[in-house]
């Protein structure tokens, strides 16, 4: 395992520094931030399973308004039970951590075209795309008994993403996303695409700081 994690952040490295300083068109940065997840799928509810993502980035502008970047990140997903589940319903303490590697492809609007008050919203972007997400490691906890679980969950999964992004100046910005499977993290064998498998569903705020020309 932590030899995928040094593999996995030297690749960032090269990944945000020789994109940056050989490619002017590109802009490129580091992403850095919180996630908010639950597994559907399961028995558990609600988003109670902190986790973070961290990672870097190259975007390509197309035109005035529209770009479109990649990404390169590590991301800790999962499920947690919440205390009225254990308490009340007297479902187990249950614990699901699953570690990825994701490769988001993502289109960026900026609403530069609009303006308030004589001012355009160019620091403001809208973004939708899709995450290839590689599989590096799972593990559950249920009633305090740690089980290491990889096989059960799916090597590649996909999802979709869609968000918005603020500019905080040149360099720094904050955004939002929301995070849906679109292909499933697990499957169950049994009969049905959706009600029998389970789906990672994500609510993701990151800082980003982009390190060559001032990104909007």
């Amino acid at each position: 395992m932590k030899k995928q994690l040094c593999s996995f952040a030297l690749f960032i490295f090269l990944f945000a520094g020789v994109k940056v300083t050989f490619c002017q068109s590109f802009n490129g940065g580091l992403i850095v931030g919180p996630t908010f997840c639950q597994v559907d799928g399961d028995r558990y509810a609600g988003f109670h399973q902190l986790g973070f993502t961290a990672g870097a980035y190259v975007n390509l502008p197309l035109d005035d308004h529209l770009s479109t970047q990649m990404e390169l990140k590590y991301s800790l997903l999962g499920a947690h039970s919440s205390h009225k589940e254990v308490t009340e319903y007297y479902y187990n303490p249950y614990s699901l951590r699953l570690h990825y590697a994701e490769i988001p492809l993502m289109l960026r609007y900026d609403l530069g075209y609009f303006r308030v008050n004589g001012r355009p919203l160019d620091f403001i972007a809208l973004e939708a795309g899709v995450s290839v997400d590689i599989r590096l490691r799972a593990t559950e906890d249920v009633d305090a008994d740690y089980e290491v679980t990889t096989s059960r969950w799916n090597f590649f999964s996909m999802t979709a993403n869609g968000g918005v992004h603020f500019a905080l100046g040149d360099h720094w910005g904050v955004g939002a996303r929301f995070m849906y499977s679109v292909v499933p993290c697990r499957f169950t064998g049994n009969p049905g695409w959706f009600y029998n498998q389970y789906y990672n569903k994500v609510i993701q705020f990151t800082l980003t700081y982009n390190i060559n020309s001032p990104l909007r």
